[in-house]
């Protein structure tokens, strides 16, 4: 079973540091992924924090203890600027700003820790109350952090629908779930802490937290070494963002909307430009040589949708269309759904299932069932 423990131990050890490195080798410009340094950071202090009774060494755990008992508070509002240097422009004193209370736990806890040899009698101070309170008011700290990363977050996702038309890859979906995955681990160090104040010689729970940790290590591994998306700042979005916010809608005379609607519906109908998978606002403006803040206006305001939403009914159509004429006797419903500008089955099937209230399969069978019925009449 140790031998089982130290792997756990080093393995998460190994592949925080790799992240770490990864990060620094090949993002060194992007603001944002500064930040995921410092929570990888904090993560692996938190780990060694959890790993500390299990790596039997009193000097490791004299550093680690003080400052895992406060981590908490660094990485909740690391957590929160990272999903707000991706979706807007943050400035470093701003990210220093929420790290105030973290800092003050440094001063108050922390140091003090280091300094003194017996924290809890010295100077006729009692620093064991602080054991308890400093980590209970950084977990509500980091509650409070996690809790504006959901709303940043549904923010974002909003976003993203007027500007693209395939949003999977560039949606923070795995930041969702990491975050998720953070809220049961501060359940499950509650539980556990509540537990160890109970029964102070049940030092294996500790065990519990460890694991739970090496495996939110190993997903953020698996997805950064092999999904991209998750370390590269969506520039491009942060762009258009900041045009569409630094500026009024662009009002659209009666003569240009008759104009617009005619080129638009040209564009659609008959070039079915839908068709590109990862289509976006400025490329289908920059077709209509119009500002993509005239299109997303025209959009949203005179056509009472999302970009996102505009573009997947054109290519629901035309699915329902090529099964209509009977396409599926000689492709699968993925591959007409491909050629029809998706890009992802998941968000197929999603798209069609809201759209139609059934599935992609059951509107295959209901249409062969109606020319079924149809023979049979004749």
């Amino acid at each position: 079973m140790q031998d089982f423990f130290l792997f756990i131990i080093y393995s998460g050890i190994t592949l925080n540091l790799l992240l770490i490195l990864l990060v620094i080798n090949r993002f060194k410009k992007q603001f944002s992924n500064q930040i995921l340094v410092f929570i990888l950071v904090c993560l692996l202090i938190l780990f060694l924090t959890y790993a500390s009774s299990y790596i039997k060494s009193d000097h490791i755990s004299a550093i680690i203890l003080p400052l895992g008992a406060i981590i908490y508070m660094a990485l909740g509002p690391l957590l929160l600027n990272y999903v707000q240097a991706i979706y807007s422009k943050i400035t470093i004193q701003k990210v220093i700003k929420d790290l105030i209370p973290f800092f003050i736990g440094l001063l108050t806890f922390t140091l003090p820790s280091y300094i003194l040899k017996d924290p809890t009698n010295e100077q006729g101070f009692n620093y064991a109350t602080l054991i308890y309170i400093i980590p209970f008011l950084g977990s509500i700290y980091f509650i409070y952090c996690l809790y504006n990363c959901y709303k940043t977050l549904k923010k974002y996702r909003t976003t993203l629908k007027k500007d693209y038309s395939f949003t999977k890859n560039i949606d923070l979906k795995w930041f969702s779930i990491w975050v998720n995955g953070l809220v049961v681990l501060l359940i499950i160090d509650l539980i556990c802490g509540g537990i160890l104040f109970a029964y102070p010689s049940l030092q294996l729970v500790l065990f519990i937290n460890l694991l739970y940790l090496t495996g939110l290590i190993w997903y953020m591994g698996y997805y950064g070494l092999n999904q991209s998306q998750v370390f590269i700042t969506t520039q491009e979005i942060e762009k258009t963002e900041t045009k569409v916010n630094n500026s009024s809608p662009t009002l659209i005379q009666s003569d240009e909307f008759i104009d617009l609607k005619k080129k638009i519906k040209q564009l659609f109908e008959e070039n079915h430009i839908f068709k590109q998978q990862n289509l976006t606002l400025r490329e289908t403006a920059s077709t209509l040589e119009i500002s993509d803040k005239k299109l997303s206006n025209f959009i949203n305001q005179h056509l009472k949708t999302s970009f996102y939403d505009y573009i997947n009914s054109y290519r629901i159509e035309h699915f329902k269309e090529r099964i209509r004429k009977g396409d599926s006797n000689q492709l699968t419903l993925l591959a007409i759904a491909y050629d029809s500008g998706f890009n992802s089955k998941a968000t197929f099937n999603r798209v069609f299932k809201n759209s139609e209230g059934i599935t992609p399969l059951q509107y295959k069978k209901s249409i062969e069932k109606g020319i079924t019925a149809s023979n049979e009449s004749i």
